[in-house]
């Protein structure tokens, strides 16, 4: 195991006359006696023989996969990665809207011409439903061109898609298949959860194992089935990946492997707990949990049990909600839009947090006073693009107040965090019907981020 190598290494008495200068000298409780380059004996992430390559092959087993790749860059790097080695520069790809900005990077990086597929909402949620295949085929059928589909599944909401026909549709087309399940890297080990997209039929998939998997932050995986696509994700990944690895990220991945070896009876008591919560959830009077109203929703093909949407149901907002758990329980949830506030749950949560969050629900909603008007959720409207997102960016701009901007073309992403879906790309015209979905977000209290100026200014084309 590259763990006990690394610790083996360390108390060897070795001297390091190699990178990274802290010497493997511990002075504040970090690891650095396992903080090593690849020196003799521990191998090369991009070009694996021997112990790393041991630790992908283990992934691969456990992720139901041919092939794994470990990223210490993220998610993230696994995406950019991807993208680029499932395109040629220029090519048209399918996006669905609610994608992560590293998506639209690379799409700006590769000049890639993009369409887009933009998920009914669940309803009075304003959050995103399922990706319709149906809506993928049409699209497709349109547009042959098209070489690569792009799709979230799970969302962060934990909102998963029909894969497997997905997939199938893409094939039939001559299109690939890329799936970013940064949430979803627990699926394969409980029945309970969706099938995972590798399963499914996915080209790739890229899975962050430190969403819900105990390891540490940066940890993720790059999978395919397909031989001569691992070959150019292998290449491009020395491209986009640091070239200096963390052994200290690297070594968690391993021990997060092992773990997840043995993790029948922790994932058996996982759902237990998860199960107990939901049916105890049932009480609330005015506060929901997301079990029932995702089940109900047709347009909702599956969903992760792990993820908690806690619904307001207009006696406060989310992020009221989010603060009071804060402020008055100790309690820290994930993120908070609108009417709902994300608690993301682990194999790694106990009996005692999940009754402590439970306990704090009952409380608060022994409090709330049933809403009159439950506050609407922001409909989602793509505006049209004059060109791509790699032309904006290089074009000549200026800096505008958004209450001006309207019939330019943006130079820049703006997108409601969190989650981070660009509600205007780099390309598009910012139209009414834009601005007036910022006004509202905004007045909502929602955070509205841009990347080249700071709202409410904005980059548009000279």
């Amino acid at each position: 195991m590259l763990y006990e190598k690394l610790k083996a290494y360390s108390d060897s008495g070795v001297y390091p006359f190699h990178m990274p200068g802290h010497k493997r000298t511990p002075t504040d409780g970090l690891p650095y006696e396992i903080d090593v380059t690849e020196i003799d004996g521990f191998d090369n992430l991009h070009e694996p023989v021997g112990c790393l390559c041991e630790l992908q092959e283990t992934a691969a087993k456990l992720f139901c996969s041919r092939y794994a790749f470990a990223l210490v860059n993220g998610s993230t790097v696994g995406i950019l990665s991807a993208v680029r080695a499932m395109t040629k520069y220029g090519d048209r790809v399918l996006i669905a809207r609610n994608s992560h900005m590293s998506v639209y990077h690379a799409a700006e990086l590769c000049g890639l011409h993009t369409d887009y597929i933009v998920p009914e909402l669940i309803d009075g949620t304003g959050i995103f439903a399922s990706v319709p295949p149906e809506l993928i085929e049409q699209k497709l059928n349109a547009d042959p061109a098209i070489s690569l589909v792009v799709v979230t599944s799970p969302t962060y909401e934990g909102v998963a898609s029909d894969i497997e026909r997905i997939s199938a549709i893409c094939h039939a087309h001559g299109a690939r298949l890329l799936v970013d399940e940064a949430h979803g890297a627990h699926f394969p080990f409980s029945d309970r959860f969706p099938l995972s997209a590798v399963q499914c039929g996915a080209d790739a998939a890229v899975l962050s194992l430190h969403k819900t998997l105990p390891a540490m932050t940066q940890t993720a995986l790059l999978l395919t089935n397909d031989g001569e696509l691992a070959k150019e994700l292998s290449r491009q990944l020395s491209v986009f990946e640091t070239s200096s690895p963390s052994y200290v990220l690297l070594a968690s991945i391993d021990r997060c492997l092992n773990y997840l070896q043995n993790s029948e009876r922790d994932f058996t008591a996982y759902i237990g707990r998860l199960t107990k919560f939901s049916e105890a959830a049932r009480a609330l009077h005015h506060l929901s949990v997301s079990f029932d109203r995702f089940n109900a929703d047709e347009k909702v093909y599956a969903f992760d049990i792990g993820k908690l949407c806690i619904f307001c149901n207009g006696c406060m907002s989310g992020k009221e909600l989010m603060a009071l758990l804060r402020s008055d329980y100790r309690i820290e949830l994930e993120m908070a839009l609108g009417d709902y506030a994300l608690a993301m749950t682990s194999v790694c949560d106990t009996d005692e947090g999940f009754d402590r969050l439970l306990s704090a629900l009952i409380e608060i909603d022994s409090r709330c006073k049933s809403a009159e008007h439950t506050a609407k959720p922001v409909s989602r409207s793509l505006p049209r693009q004059q060109c791509t997102i790699g032309e904006a960016l290089a074009r000549d701009g200026e800096t505008l107040d958004i209450d001006t901007a309207e019939g330019k073309v943006s130079r820049e992403y703006i997108r409601v965090y969190p989650p981070g879906v660009p509600l205007i790309v780099p390309g598009e015209i910012i139209d009414s019907d834009v601005l007036s979905q910022l006004r509202r977000l905004e007045a909502a209290g929602n955070e509205i981020q841009s990347d080249r100026s700071t709202f409410p200014l904005v980059s548009i084309c000279g």
